[in-house]
């Protein structure tokens, strides 16, 4: 996925550069004009098939403050393969009166033992019929830069040095905003409470 995000970024840049040429020397020889016109038409055909490839993918970011979980499911780490994990939830916003108000949205998580648990028991009890609500709530300032104590063990450490989610591509160690933007929430499960109805008055 991130090779299609780089891929679609360089067209925009060389589409820019293109124009750009294009109103700064109006002059150009029309052979230079012709190829400006096969490489932007290559350029636009390039961006509508990588960004058709990008669908399905899950998101990264923050979670809604109060959704569904409508499904769970959890990689675990492969040391192996130095594949570090990672939680996977499909979620549908809701409103105050606990009605949905989005459209189902896949996330990608970060792996984190205890938030593993955690949406494996939520799993459980959704496919015994009970739906499940999840919270995402900011942590407080003090909480930030490090992740507290207890909630993780030794096989969440891939993602995780010194208060902020790495990620290593091409053995060189890279800070992952998505991740650290996540790891700022604090993710619960609980019973979905009933939707709440409109009070109806007498006639």
């Amino acid at each position: 996925m991130l090779t299609k995000v780089l891929t679609i970024s360089l067209a925009y840049v060389a589409l820019g550069v293109l124009l750009l040429l294009l109103l700064i020397k109006p002059a150009l020889h029309w052979r230079w004009k012709v190829l400006a016109i096969l490489v932007s038409t290559f350029f636009f055909v390039n961006v509508f098939f990588e960004t058709r490839g990008l669908l399905g993918w899950p998101g990264v970011g923050r979670l809604p403050e109060r959704f569904q979980l409508l499904w769970v499911r959890v990689v675990e780490p492969d040391l192996r393969l130095h594949d570090p994990g990672a939680i996977y939830v499909w979620v549908e916003e809701v409103d105050e009166n606990n009605v949905p108000n989005g459209v189902p949205r896949a996330y990608r998580l970060p792996y984190k033992r205890a938030l593993a648990e955690k949406s494996a028991k939520a799993r459980d009890q959704i496919m015994q019929g009970n739906p499940q609500e999840g919270t995402a709530e900011d942590l407080a300032a003090e909480e930030r830069p490090q992740e507290r104590p207890g909630a993780a063990g030794p096989l969440d450490k891939p993602r995780v040095a010194e208060g902020a989610p790495l990620e290593a591509v091409s053995g060189v160690q890279r800070l992952d905003l998505d991740a650290l933007e996540q790891s700022q929430q604090i993710i619960e499960f609980r019973a979905m409470p009933p939707t709440l109805l409109p009070v109806k008055r007498p006639p």
